[in-house]
């Protein structure tokens, strides 16, 4: 396969992708569709305080891939890292977070 169209293919992946993040935070603010966290529904205003705010950065980290990979610019590798980087430190700072993991631990006990 020719590493060209295969950039092409990872352009267009991250456009896609980017586009997918903000119309699910479009979808959260008129409220359509389930919310869902780690699987289980939650609330609208819950999503928004909590999962929004890293779709909004991942969208535009997203955005700037697809700009650099297009672009042929280095530093595009290096965003990919950091979206892989920004999920696991979201996700520790949400599990060590004592009032989400008592709502979680709350879930459990159902």
């Amino acid at each position: 396969m020719n590493p060209r169209f295969a950039i092409r293919i990872l352009t267009w992946f991250a456009a896609f992708a980017s586009v997918g993040m903000f119309l699910s935070i479009l979808l959260a603010i008129l409220d359509v569709g389930p919310h869902l966290m780690g699987g289980e529904k939650v609330t609208r205003s819950e999503w928004m305080h909590i999962a929004a705010p890293l779709v909004a950065v991942i969208g535009c980290l997203m955005a700037l891939i697809a700009y650099g990979l297009g672009a042929e610019r280095p530093w595009s590798r290096h965003l990919v890292m950091m979206i892989f980087i920004l999920i696991i430190a979201y996700a520790w700072y949400f599990y060590f977070k004592p009032n989400v993991a008592e709502y979680f631990r709350k879930l459990g006990g159902r």
